[in-house]
C-alpha cells in the first residue's frame, strides 16, 4: 500500500514535506481533502457498481442466455442462476459481473462501454463519470496475492502482464490468503496523493484459487494467447480479454473442490494444448 507518511503527525509538529512549517499550515489541509475525496470516490465507486449492475439484471433475455452459455460451459441451465451463489461460490454475483464488464451485447458494446457512451445523458454523479472511462477495459483476469496488508489491503501480481497491482479493498483483504490465485474484476478508484498508479477494488465477488494454480493457470491463458496470434499475429493480452475472457471461467470450472489435484490440471492443460494448438 502507498503511504503519505510512516507516522501520525501532531498538528503542531513539523510537516513531513521538510518544509520547516508546522504540519497544520503546510499539508495537513491538503490530506484532509485528498482523505475526503477518497471517501467520495470510494462512494462512488460503489453507486456506480449497483447501476451497472442493476443495468445487468434487466438485460436482454437473450444475452443472458448466451453469455450464461458461455461462461458456465454447458454445465449448469440458466434457470439455475439463482442457485450458484451457493453452488459455485457465489457464482451467480460473479457471472453478473462478468456479464457487465466483459460480455459484448448484440450493438458489440459491453454494458460497462454502453453507459459509457451515453454518460454524458445519464444521471451518472460527476464522480460516477470520472470513474467509468478508467472501467471500460476492466475484464476478468487472475492475480496472484503477494502480500497482505492488515485492515489496508494487499499487494496482488497481475499474473497476465506480471505487473504489482495494490488492492486498497481492506474489506475484500481479509478473504484473503498470502500465494492463493484469485480470478476477478478489479477496478481502478483513488489515486494515493502524490502518486500516479491508482488504488484497485474489486467489482464483486471473485474466485480464490489454491497457490499451486498460478503456473497452470498462466500456461493456459498463453496456450490462448497463441491460439488468438495465429489468427491475428499481433494480438495481446488485451484483446484477449475483450475476446474470450470467459476462459478464466473455464479452468475455474474445471478444478476440483475437494483437494488439489495436479494430474487434473495438467490434463486439462494438455487438453488445451491439443485443442487450440493441435500438438
Amino acid at each position: 500500500m502507498n503511504q503519505i507518511k510512516t507516522r501520525k503527525l501532531g498538528r503542531n509538529d513539523p510537516c513531513h514535506c521538510g518544509s520547516g512549517r508546522k504540519y497544520k499550515d503546510c499539508h495537513l489541509r491538503i490530506e484532509e481533502e485528498w482523505r475526503s475525496q477518497q471517501l467520495r470516490l470510494r462512494n462512488a465507486q460503489d453507486q456506480l457498481l449497483q447501476r451497472i449492475l442493476a443495468m445487468a439484471s434487466t438485460a436482454d433475455a437473450t444475452d443472458l442466455q448466451n453469455a450464461f452459455d458461455r461462461y458456465w460451459q454447458q454445465r449448469y441451465q440458466f434457470a439455475q442462476l439463482a442457485e450458484l451463489n451457493q453452488r459455485e461460490s457465489y457464482g451467480a454475483d460473479r457471472f453478473m459481473v462478468w456479464f457487465a464488464f466483459d460480455y459484448r451485447q448484440t450493438d458489440g458494446k459491453t454494458l460497462v462501454e454502453r453507459l459509457a457512451a451515453q454518460a454524458a445523458e445519464s444521471d451518472l454523479s460527476p464522480l460516477e463519470r470520472q470513474l467509468l472511462p478508467t472501467w471500460v477495459d476492466v475484464r476478468l483476469r487472475p492475480y496472484r496475492v503477494e502480500k497482505l496488508h492488515p485492515n489496508a489491503g494487499a499487494s496482488l501480481r497481475d499474473l497476465l502482464h506480471d505487473e504489482a497491482v495494490p488492492l486498497a479493498d481492506s474489506h475484500a483483504s481479509l478473504r484473503l490468503e498470502l500465494n492463493e490465485v484469485i480470478v476477478g474484476h478489479l477496478v481502478p478508484v483513488d489515486t494515493p496523493l502524490g502518486q500516479t498508479t491508482p488504488n484497485y477494488y474489486l467489482a464483486g465477488p471473485a474466485a480464490h484459487l489454491t497457490p499451486d494454480t498460478a503456473e497452470p493457470i498462466q500456461t493456459f491463458a498463453n496456450l490462448h494467447l497463441e491460439a488468438l496470434r495465429r489468427e491475428r499475429p499481433e494480438a495481446g493480452w488485451l484483446d484477449l480479454l475483450r475476446e474470450r475472457s470467459e476462459i478464466f471461467s473455464h479452468f475455474v470450472l474445471m478444478l476440483p473442490t475437494d483437494k488439489p489435484d495436479p494430474d487434473r490440471i495438467q490434463r486439462f492443460i494438455e487438453e488445451t494444448r491439443q485443442r487450440l494448438l493441435g500438438a
